[in-house]
């Protein structure tokens, strides 16, 4: 069984772009299919009957913004005026602010509308959400599972489909809650903090971010990130250093955590260890097996000041490597034996 596990936020979601397009092309049909924020668009171009519709799309995209702007000065246009068909600011309006805060009795309703939490309005129509949510929920053939986190109880929340949720037996985990895919949930996925409270869930980005520990009945996971594991940034000597650190961790430890869980288990079962887990009734137990993870990574390291901003560059980092990995003749054995 493969599954894909997808890291995806902001401006680095075309990394797993350009490696999901270069995979669909290569023929890699995964079993299952975890994704997180932005990379969640993704998977729904993946699973399209047109293999080359990631390509089109960020053909057009490309074509949109190669406009000679460098990419900071394009950061703080798309942060103060919005970026098109995707959000706009909200931070000027004064009238919803005034009525959300009224009278302005309290100390905490000014700090609000000064300081307000809703800095950017969703632009995404609601067919936009209502069409993800019907091409995940009616797949039978690929299980998918999305992550958002709840800040009201501090879990992480699986989206998940029927196929994955017979394939992973996920009400027996009792570490994220667990919901079927629906319009709401895909927005819940991709609900950014700057655009205020969605029914107390955001963006699995911001926390927790279980992209691989659902994945753990396969055989062998592909985890494609959104900054190379390893690698550190240049010296830390300025503001701009600081924020890109503050960046890189925010989306590495998750998956540092999860990666040592998954090693962890692998060795006590090389070292003779018999590992079980509950399964049902009428088979109470069931072995753990190593998994195989392997990883296709950028080779470009993108900080907070790229955060909005997607580029072609990094786009065809995504299909390089992915390209990398298949010619690998071991890989793309595995790859044609599971899929």
């Amino acid at each position: 069984m493969l599954a894909l596990a997808l890291q995806g936020i902001g401006g680095m979601n075309s990394f797993a772009a350009g490696v999901l397009q270069t995979l669909r092309k290569e023929g890699v049909k995964p079993d299952l299919i975890s994704a997180t924020s932005g990379a969640i668009l993704s998977a729904y171009y993946f699973l399209q009957k047109d293999t080359n519709v990631i390509e089109k799309h960020y053909d057009e995209y490309f074509k949109s913004e190669e406009n000679g702007i460098p990419t900071f000065f394009k950061f703080m246009q798309y942060a103060y005026l919005g970026v098109p068909n995707k959000f706009s600011p909200n931070y000027l309006n004064i009238i919803e602010r005034l009525s959300d805060n009224w009278p302005f009795l309290k100390s905490e309703e000014w700090i609000n509308f000064c300081f307000p939490n809703k800095i950017y309005k969703s632009e995404f129509p609601q067919q936009f959400f209502d069409d993800i949510a019907n091409c995940f929920s009616s797949n039978e053939e690929v299980g998918i599972i999305m992550n958002a986190y709840n800040v009201n109880n501090d879990q992480a929340v699986l989206y998940v489909n029927e196929r994955a949720w017979d394939t992973m037996e996920l009400t027996k985990r009792g570490n994220f809650e667990v919901k079927p895919i629906t319009p709401d949930g895909v927005r819940a996925c991709l609900q950014l903090l700057q655009y205020g409270d969605f029914k107390g869930e955001y963006d699995g980005a911001y926390q927790y971010n279980p992209v691989l520990s659902p994945l753990v009945v396969a055989d062998e996971i592909i985890l494609v990130t959104v900054a190379p594991l390893g690698k550190s940034l240049d010296p830390i000597d300025n503001f701009f250093d600081i924020e890109d650190f503050k960046l890189k961790m925010l989306f590495k430890n998750a998956l540092y955590a999860e990666l040592n869980d998954i090693s962890r288990i692998n060795k006590l079962i090389e070292y003779g260890n018999k590992l079980v887990r509950p399964e049902s009734e009428n088979k109470p137990y069931k072995e753990y097996k190593p998994i195989k993870v392997q990883t296709i990574q950028p080779t470009i390291h993108r900080g907070l000041f790229e955060y909005f901003v997607e580029t072609r560059e990094f786009y065809e980092d995504g299909v390089s490597q992915a390209k990398k990995f298949i010619d690998d003749s071991l890989n793309k054995q595995t790859l044609i034996e599971l899929g």
